[in-house]
């Protein structure tokens, strides 16, 4: 629509026009009579022209009032036709416009609204005019707002307002709107005002969608693994996340604004942050460039940087977003591994055992260098191929090389081990021990197969040459043996013989010394009758040493019979026979635990009949013979332990301690014949032991002896840290010496 023509005071419209007209009749009335006076003399042709001037002045006013009417009429049908024009296009705006118009009085009745209406709310105009509250259709959460129009709309002289209101449409959805509430009565004649209301719905999700992208993304930004920072044109950091803040160990205030990257960068770093701007300015990215940055504390770590710019029209430069990964632990570990493999590989590669790596089809995926020098093949010459396609393993172990290996592929087994006749390359049989496992994968799937080979050829030799020898020593020892024991069959029936040869005489000799003291006792001096004692002395000391000599000629000669036997009773048996034997002296027996063993129970009677006589004579000068036994366990050994507190020996004559005869002590001192050591020792051993003794002068001695358990019985009261505890337990490291 055109405009309305402005004022103009040179414009020729009515008004003016009436202007000049009302000057001109002035000017006519003032000087036209003496105009006409200078021309005209006669009084009847000034009355005429008088007469004529009126008329001609009637004439001119009725024509100017003519053109007046005229134009007022012309200037109010065009008014007319431009308010039309005006009305319809403002009801084309009404009517077919995007928003919601409603026209409230003063009263909050609505005098119109638009048919936008129906289409955005889905009401007609008779269902918004039924509404008694437009609340009702307004979202609970909004009323405050609604209500703060509703309080314009009454008052005498509202104001402008404008909210965002949730209004149900007919469907019963919640749609957003816009209501802007324009008061039109601060206008003259103006009793009404309008709402203005646009549906914003759209609007509104895609703001609240791209709020929450936007609080998504701050979210992303801030908690994401990886850093993050912004970067203006002069790649000062504008922000930064809470990652990459960690990573630098500064706070947000001494950042942002205040560094950029080349701030964090050791100095030898620099030149490739050159290179890394030039990137950066030229190419729009920067991908994957490892630096070195100093943390706030002085520390250091490696990270990997990857960064965008964002560049205007122009290819200026406007922002450049970048990510960094803190990469220390990473490198750490790759440089652990780094150093493992290449111990791993100098193991491998040094190893006196050969190494080879198969893959899933069996085939070679590592070969070492100690393989080459087993089978003559190099690395290149194997690698990828399978055992068949050269000739590694001999034909008469192929099948059970395939067998045993596919089992492993299979799965069916983890690991083996087994021998094969392998081929050199020069054709020679090398004779080879293979150790087989399998590496699997993370699901325990076969991902490799690793192979040790230890090349046994040579020892495979050497053991064949020890077993002929072993034959030969075999048949020598057998040889041997059969001659030792004829020999000492010989001596033992020699020693019987001898010992039973001996008998008479010494009864003769013991039987006339006893017949000549009765019948000359009255006859022979007090130096006779002491040669005859010393006589029938010896006799007697002959006679002991004759049956202690057939006592350890049929512990020889025995067999054994082994039966579970309560050590610790036999001794306490043993040591009260000798208590009730010697009523006066003051004895005590102290078992630590209890000991039982195996063996035969007649010759352990006689080896503890012997250790008991032994430890009571040599403890009888004391007030109170003591005796003390019990359990120790030594490298899986159940040792048992006789101890008496006499006179003990000196350990420098120790070695003639088990031998037979052989006395540490003067007969003058202690009596006996030195077979009772012997024959204890003769009975450990024939019980697959082992006997050994401790001892200091004037402190008692102690003897030490194993004896060897059935395998079939478990040995019993066996503490659990391999050595009995008991009070008074004696606990040296084995330090003795032993004799076999």
């Amino acid at each position: 629509m055109e405009e309305h023509q402005k004022y103009h005071p040179f414009r020729l419209n009515p008004t003016n026009i009436t202007l000049i007209y009302l000057v001109l009749g002035f000017l006519w009335i003032a000087f036209s009579d003496r105009l006409l006076m200078a021309f005209v003399d006669d009084p009847a042709s000034m009355t005429n022209l008088q007469t004529l001037k009126g008329w001609a002045y009637v004439a001119l006013t009725a024509l100017l009032l003519f053109v007046l009417i005229a134009r007022y009429k012309s200037g109010i049908t065009s008014m007319h036709r431009e308010y039309m024009e005006t009305y319809e296009q403002y009801k084309a705006l009404l009517e077919h416009g995007n928003q919601i118009i409603i026209q409230v009085d003063t009263r909050g009745n609505f005098n119109y609204v638009n048919p936008v209406l129906i289409s955005d709310l889905g009401y007609s105009r008779e269902d918004i005019s039924n509404l008694s509250d437009l609340k009702a259709i307004i979202h609970p959460n909004d009323i405050p707002r609604f209500q703060e129009i509703q309080k314009h709309i009454l008052s005498p002289h509202g104001k402008t307002v404008k909210h965002q209101l949730r209004i149900r449409h007919n469907n019963g959805t919640w749609r957003w709107f816009s209501v802007i509430f324009a008061d039109g009565r601060t206008l003259a004649y103006v009793e009404s005002s309008l709402l203005f209301i646009r549906d914003i719905n759209d609007e509104s999700v895609l703001y609240e969608r791209l709020n929450e992208a936007n609080k998504r993304f701050e979210h992303i930004f801030q908690e994401a693994p990886v850093g993050y920072h912004t970067s203006n044109k002069d790649l000062i950091i504008t922000d930064i996340n809470k990652t990459e803040l960690d990573y630098l160990g500064y706070n947000r205030d001494e950042v942002v604004g205040k560094m950029s990257w080349a701030d964090l960068l050791e100095a030898d770093e620099l030149p490739k942050f050159e290179q890394h701007k030039r990137d950066l300015f030229e190419k729009g990215k920067v991908e994957n460039f490892t630096y070195n940055i100093r943390r706030r504390d002085g520390t250091r770590r490696s990270v990997i940087l990857n960064a965008r710019g964002f560049f205007d029209e122009n290819d200026e430069l406007l922002y450049t977003i970048g990510n960094v990964l803190d990469v220390t632990d990473k490198l750490r570990v790759e440089e652990e591994i780094q150093e493992l493999y290449n111990r791993l590989h100098y193991h491998i590669q040094n190893t006196p055992l050969g190494f080879v790596e198969w893959d899933k089809e069996f085939r070679v995926k590592e070969w070492s260098g100690r393989a080459e020098e087993i089978f003559g093949w190099s690395r290149d010459e194997v690698l990828g191929k399978h055992p068949s396609d050269w000739k590694l393993v001999h034909p008469d172990d192929t099948e059970y090389d395939n067998s045993m290996m596919q089992k492993m592929m299979e799965g069916k087994s983890r690991r083996n081990v087994y021998q094969l006749r392998n081929f050199n390359r020069q054709g020679e049989v090398r004779i080879c021990e293979w150790y087989n496992s399998v590496l699997p994968d993370a699901d325990g799937k076969l991902l490799t197969v690793l192979s040790l080979i230890h090349d046994i050829t040579d020892q495979e030799i050497a053991r064949d040459e020890i077993r002929e020898l072993n034959t030969s020593l075999e048949k020598k020892v057998r040889d041997r043996t059969r001659k030792l024991e004829a020999a000492n069959k010989e001596l033992e029936s020699f020693a019987y013989s001898v010992s039973h040869a001996l008998r008479a005489p010494l009864r003769g000799i013991h039987g006339s010394s006893q017949a000549f003291a009765d019948q000359y006792k009255d006859i022979l001096d007090k130096k006779g009758k002491n040669y005859l004692d010393r006589v029938r002395s010896a006799t007697q000391k002959m006679s002991n040493l004759i049956d202690d000599l057939l006592s350890l000629s049929r512990i020889s000669r025995s067999e054994l019979k082994l039966e579970r036997v309560s050590f610790d009773e036999l001794i306490e048996k043993t040591f009260d026979a000798y208590k009730r034997k010697n009523p006066d002296q003051e004895a005590e027996l102290r078992v630590k635990s209890a000991i039982e063993v195996s063996g035969d129970p007649r010759l352990l009677a006689i080896m503890v009949q012997n250790l008991v006589d032994n430890a009571w004579k040599f403890s009888s000068r004391q007030k109170k013979i003591i005796l003390e036994t019990g359990v120790e366990w030594i490298n899986e050994d159940q040792v048992i332990f006789i101890r008496d507190f006499g006179v003990g020996f000196n350990m420098k004559y120790y070695n003639k301690m088990f031998t037979a005869f052989q006395r540490l002590h003067s007969e003058e001192e202690f009596s006996g014949t030195g077979i009772g050591l012997a024959t204890v020792q003769r009975i450990v051993h024939r019980h697959s032991g082992r006997i050994w003794a401790e001892s200091e002068q004037g402190n008692g001695a102690v003897f030490y002896f194993t004896l060897a358990a059935r395998n079939d019985e478990p040995v019993k009261d066996r503490p659990e840290n391999g050595r009995e505890t008991s009070s008074g337990q004696v606990s040296k490291t084995i330090s003795r010496q032993e004799e076999r």
